[in-house]
């Protein structure tokens, strides 16, 4: 009896210890919001998600493998709260496997380019909602190859140690997996470096994305920057695109982010300019946020493009959209929402 005693033991205490090593989360963010949107003389009301932060599923997990090794998972899913439509849930938003030590992290799968994780990181609406400034991708679609504009499949990443004094690297290398013969479409090669410590914060950024042809090889490259002095702190992102064809597009956002008791003002203004051509654009956003507690929050923001020349950018958030502008013309709109993290 003694004997089965001390061997249950046993067994329960190395349980136990596997069970430290290791562990599992389940997180998502439920975002819903309603919008009225203008443009063209055309107007709409409804509801939209993630007009704060991207309405998400997601499982991560870590295993300490002795040593000082680890290795981890991400599965990350878009969740559609404000219809609820099947089949959304597909892990694109990031699935990755990593090793991690003193070395650093080596991560393998589906991420978010440098590039774009430069921009949402110094745009004060983070990317979401009617308020995002900065467009990524902005050669995307007509003019270039823009598939990995915000995230890249089939990617290897290396990120330097956070152990170095504030200082922080990636870099990432994403197949195309094309078939033997020269083509190199959807190839991605980018970078990120810089900064982050105390008040301030500095990033640069670079990406090449392979076009089916030289043309419509695209590059990036982004500068983005954060000073918090406590009352006010203040960002800045000055971004380029260009692809082979000579196509070259210029954006530069200042922006602030100022709290107020439980919550905060946002503000940014965004201005894209096109290389001999005056179809340019520009965009204002004001916002606020209110923490109820740490993971619910409620927002408003509106926001306003001016286009010029025959532009015709508008106002939009997933998938609700009043059209474009008219050639030269204004668009606006507004939201308010909630938002529950978990």
């Amino acid at each position: 009896m003694k004997k089965s005693l001390l061997a249950l033991a046993a067994l329960t205490a190395f349980a136990g210890a596997a069970s430290a090593q290791s562990s599992v989360t389940l997180f998502g963010i439920v975002d819903a919001g309603v919008a009225r949107l203008s443009a063209n003389g055309h107007s709409v009301t409804g509801m939209t998600n993630s007009g704060l932060n991207s309405s998400r599923l997601g499982f991560r997990g870590v295993e300490d493998l002795g040593g000082g090794l680890q290795a981890g998972f991400w599965l990350e899913g878009a969740v559609s709260n404000d219809d609820g439509a099947a089949g959304k849930l597909d892990f694109r938003r990031r699935s990755t496997v990593s090793l991690m030590g003193g070395f650093g992290e080596i991560r393998l799968g589906r991420d978010y380019t440098p590039t774009f994780w430069n921009t949402t990181v110094y745009d004060p609406f983070g990317t979401n909602g009617v308020g995002q400034a900065m467009t990524p991708g902005m050669i995307s679609g007509t003019s270039g190859n823009g598939t990995n504009a915000v995230r890249a499949d089939n990617s290897i990443s290396y990120f330097l140690p956070g152990n170095l004094g504030g200082f922080q690297g990636q870099v990432m290398y994403g197949f195309g997996e094309n078939l033997s013969g020269g083509a190199k479409t959807n190839n991605y090669l980018g970078f990120r470096l810089g900064y982050a410590g105390g008040p301030v914060s500095a990033h640069f950024a670079y990406g090449k994305t392979e076009g089916a042809t030289d043309a419509a090889d695209v590059k990036y490259t982004n500068f983005g920057g954060s000073f918090d002095a406590g009352v006010v702190k203040a960002t800045l992102v000055i971004a380029q695109e260009k692809n082979g064809a000579g196509l070259k597009i210029m954006a530069i956002e200042p922006g602030i982010l100022v709290p107020v008791g439980a919550g905060t003002i946002k503000a940014s203004y965004a201005r894209h300019d096109i290389k001999d051509s005056d179809n340019d654009w520009s965009k204002i956003a004001v916002g606020y946020q209110h923490d109820l507690s740490k993971r619910t929050a409620v927002y408003g923001t509106y926001a306003r493009v001016s286009n010029k020349g025959t532009q015709t950018k508008a106002v939009a958030n997933n998938g609700l959209s009043a059209g474009a502008a008219a050639a030269g013309g204004n668009a606006s709109g507004f939201e308010f929402g909630v938002r529950h993290s978990f």
